[in-house]
C-alpha cells in the first residue's frame, strides 16, 4: 500500500490542507514557523496503533477549540496483491451481499483511512472506487477487532517518524538496552536483527558464551549488510565492548582501520541507521510498505555530508517512501522538481502548500531557504552560467551520469534570462568575485546581441572564462535553443505529457489535444509548440510553457530507456557536455594556479 495523499484538518497551524504524494520522496521547504513540520507531524498520526491524538494539537481557530481533536485522512493506493489480501481478510466478516458490492479489481480503487480520535471506534476505513460512491468497510464488517488485527499486521504501511536522536547508534550498557530510552532504540533493533532476542543473554557471567554469542551476531549482521549495502563490500561490522561495560558498533573497511559508527560520514550513519530500521520493520512487517517521516534531518551537516545524505535518501526512496523538511539548501531535492513542496503560512488561511501550476521553483527555493543572489558560499570556483531554469535542471541531471560526475558540484548559475548574462559574468568575474566559469548561450538573435555587449566582451576574453554556444555541435547556422538538443519526437512527447498534467489545474479553456509530430519542425522547436499551447488558453491568459517541466518529463522518460536508447536520445547534449568538460579542465589549470 502506497500513501498517495494526506488530508489534514485543524492540526496546529493547519486549518485545512492536502499533501499530494506522487513520488517516493518529498522535501518540504519554507521559512521558520511556516508549518512545514506540522505537515510531517500530522502525517505521523496515520500510524493509528502507536500514536495518540491530543487536544493540544488542535488549531486554535477551530470551532472545536479547546477540547476537540484534529482530523487526519490518508488515501492509499492498492496493488493487485494488496487488494487480493484485503478481499481475503474481509470476506469472512461480510455477508455475501456486502462482499458482492465490493469492486472486483483494484485498478480503479483507493483505500481511505480517516482518523478523528483514538482507538478503533474513532477511525473509518473505506474502499473508494473512482467515479463511484465508496464502500465503508468499518461500518459493514462484523468482528471489527479481528479485521483490524489482520489489516494492520498484513497490509497497512509502517509509518515511522524520526527525530535526529532516534537515528543515533550510541554505545549502550545492557541496562540501557533493557530500558525504554529511545536514544538506544536503533542499537536494540540492530542486535535483534543479528539474532539477539533477549538482551539479558549479554549479561551472562560466562565470558566465552558472551564472546561466541557476539561473534554469531556479527556474522549474521555482516551477511545481511553485504546483501543490502553494495557500495562498499569491504565493510565489516563488529560489536565490541568499550568504555568499561558499554557495547559499541565498530565499522572496519578496506583501509584496515576500525572506526566507531559515529566517526563515519553523516551520510553513512543515516543510511546505516535507516537500513537497520528498515530491516527491522521488514522482519516485523512481512513486506509491508514503509513511510519514513523526518523533521530537519542533518540540519547541521557540511555540504559534502548533505550530499551524501541526499544520495542515501535517493536509495531509500527506491523501496520506501520518505517525506522530510529542511532548511539546508544542499538537502533540497534537485533532480525531481515535483518532489519539492513550498510551504507558507498566513493569519487567514494558516499553513498552505504552494500549488500554483506556473512557478519558477528554483527562485522560490532560494527565497524560502533565505538564499540571496550574492550568497557566495553557494558559488563555486568554476561556475556554469545558463540562461534559465530549463538549462539548470537539464545540466544538473546530465552531470549525474558517471562520465560527468566530476562536473556535478560545479555551480550552475541561473542568470534568470539571457539579458542578465552580462551582469552575471560581471558579478562572478574579475570585477567582483574574481571567479571563473563557462557561459552557455543559445544560438539565436538574442544571444548574438549579448555577444556584442561591451561588458560581456570584456569579461569573456579572460583566460579563465569560456563561451560555448548550442550550435558548436551542429554543422549549420540555424537558430537553436536548449530544447533543440533533443530529438524532436521525444521533445514533443514530453511536451504533450506536460500539457496533459495541467488538465486538472484549470489552465486551459478547452480540452487539450496532443500536438501531432508529422514532419521535422523548424527550430527553435519551442516557437511552434508555444503557438499550439496558447491555442488552448483563455483569451486573457498570460500563461506560457514551463519549459523546465517539459525537460523534466523528457529526462524522466529517458531514465527508463535501455542504455543504448538513452545514448541516442541524449547524444547531442552529451556532445555539448563533453565540450563543457574540456573547458572545465582548461579553466581548472588557472584556478589551481
Amino acid at each position: 500500500m502506497k500513501l498517495r495523499s494526506v488530508e489534514i484538518h485543524d492540526f496546529k497551524s493547519i486549518k485545512s490542507e492536502t499533501i499530494e504524494i506522487n513520488t517516493n520522496q518529498l522535501c518540504f521547504v519554507g521559512k521558520n514557523e511556516s508549518g512545514k513540520s506540522s505537515l510531517i507531524l500530522a502525517t505521523k498520526y496515520l500510524n493509528v496503533l502507536d500514536t495518540e491524538l491530543k487536544s493540544t494539537l488542535l488549531n486554535k481557530s477551530s470551532d472545536n477549540y479547546p477540547n476537540g481533536l484534529p482530523v487526519v485522512i490518508g488515501i492509499f493506493e492498492l496493488s493487485k496483491s494488496d487488494y487480493s489480501e484485503l478481499l481475503k481478510i474481509s470476506k469472512p466478516l461480510l455477508t455475501d451481499d456486502q462482499f458482492a458490492n465490493l469492486p472486483k479489481h483494484s485498478e480503479n480503487c483507493l483505500l481511505q483511512l480517516k482518523r478523528w480520535g483514538n482507538g478503533f471506534l474513532n477511525i473509518s476505513l473505506s474502499i473508494i472506487e473512482k467515479n463511484k460512491f465508496g464502500f465503508e468497510l468499518s461500518k459493514n464488517i462484523e468482528g471489527l477487532a479481528t479485521f483490524y488485527d489482520q489489516f494492520f499486521e498484513k497490509l497497512y504501511p509502517d509509518i515511522q517518524y524520526y527525530e535526529n536522536e532516534d537515528l543515533l547508534i550510541e554505545p549502550s550498557t545492557i541496562n540501557e538496552l533493557l530500558g525504554n530510552d529511545k536514544k538506544f532504540e536503533t542499537f536494540r533493533k540492530l542486535l535483534l536483527i543479528g539474532g539477539c532476542k533477549d538482551f539479558n543473554d549479554l549479561n551472562n557471567p560466562d565470558i566465552n558464551f558472551v564472546t561466541t554469542f557476539l561473534s554469531d551476531i556479527e556474522i549474521k549482521l555482516n551477511t545481511i549488510f553485504k546483501k543490502h549495502y553494495k557500495q562498499d563490500q569491504s565493510i565489516n561490522i563488529k560489536i565490541a565492548p568499550t568504555f568499561g561495560d558499554r557495547l559499541n558498533l565498530i565499522i572496519r573497511d578496506n583501509s584496515g582501520k576500525s572506526f566507531s559508527i559515529s566517526e563515519r560520514s553523516p551520510g553513512f550513519q543515516y543510511y546505516f541507521s535507516f537500513l537497520v530500521n528498515k530491516l527491522y520493520s521488514k522482519e516485523l512487517n512481512k513486506g509491508r510498505n514503509t513511510v519514513i517521516l523526518l523533521d530537519e534531518p542533518g540540519n547541521s551537516l557540511h555540504p559534502k555530508g548533505a550530499k551524501d545524505l541526499l544520495k542515501s535518501f535517493d536509495e531509500i526512496a527506491e523501496s520506501s517512501q520518505i517525506l522530510y523538511t529542511t532548511h539546508n539548501p544542499f538537502l533540497a531535492v534537485r533532480n525531481c522538481i515535483d518532489s519539492l513542496l513550498f510551504i507558507n503560512k498566513s493569519a487567514t488561511v494558516g499553513t498552505k502548500i504552494n500549488k500554483k501550476p506556473f512557478l519558477n521553483k528554483y527562485q522560490i527555493l532560494r527565497k524560502e531557504l533565505g538564499i540571496m543572489l550574492n550568497d557566495s558560499f553557494l558559488i563555486g570556483d568554476i561556475n556554469l552560467i545558463v540562461e534559465g531554469n530549463t538549462e539548470k535542471l537539464g545540466f544538473h541531471r546530465i552531470f549525474q551520469f558517471e562520465q560527468y560526475q566530476d562536473l556535478e558540484w560545479m555551480n550552475i548559475y541561473n542568470a534568470d534570462g539571457v539579458a542578465n548574462i552580462p551582469q552575471a559574468i560581471n558579478y562572478l568575474g574579475k570585477n567582483n568575485l574574481k571567479l571563473s566559469g563557462i557561459v552557455i548561450l543559445d544560438s539565436d538573435s538574442e544571444a548574438e546581441g549579448i555577444k556584442k555587449n561591451k561588458s560581456y566582451k570584456n569579461n569573456i576574453k579572460d583566460p579563465n572564462w569560456e563561451e560555448i554556444e548550442i550550435n558548436t555541435i551542429f554543422n549549420d547556422k540555424k537558430d537553436r535553443t536548449f530544447e533543440d538538443l533533443f530529438p524532436q519526437q521525444n521533445y514533443v512527447n514530453a511536451f504533450n505529457e506536460y500539457c496533459e498534467s495541467l488538465s486538472s489545474l484549470d489552465v486551459f479553456s478547452k480540452k487539450y489535444e496532443a500536438f501531432e509530430y508529422k514532419e521535422e519542425i523548424e527550430t527553435p522547436i519551442i516557437n511552434t509548440l508555444s503557438l499550439h499551447f496558447k491555442s488552448f488558453l483563455p483569451e486573457d491568459s498570460k500563461a506560457s510553457i514551463t519549459k523546465q517541466d517539459v525537460i523534466r518529463h523528457l529526462l524522466d522518460s529517458v531514465d527508463k530507456f535501455p542504455e543504448k536508447e538513452q545514448k541516442e536520445v541524449l547524444s547531442n547534449i552529451f556532445k555539448l557536455t563533453n565540450k563543457i568538460k574540456v573547458s572545465f579542465s582548461k579553466i581548472e589549470k588557472y584556478v589551481n594556479n
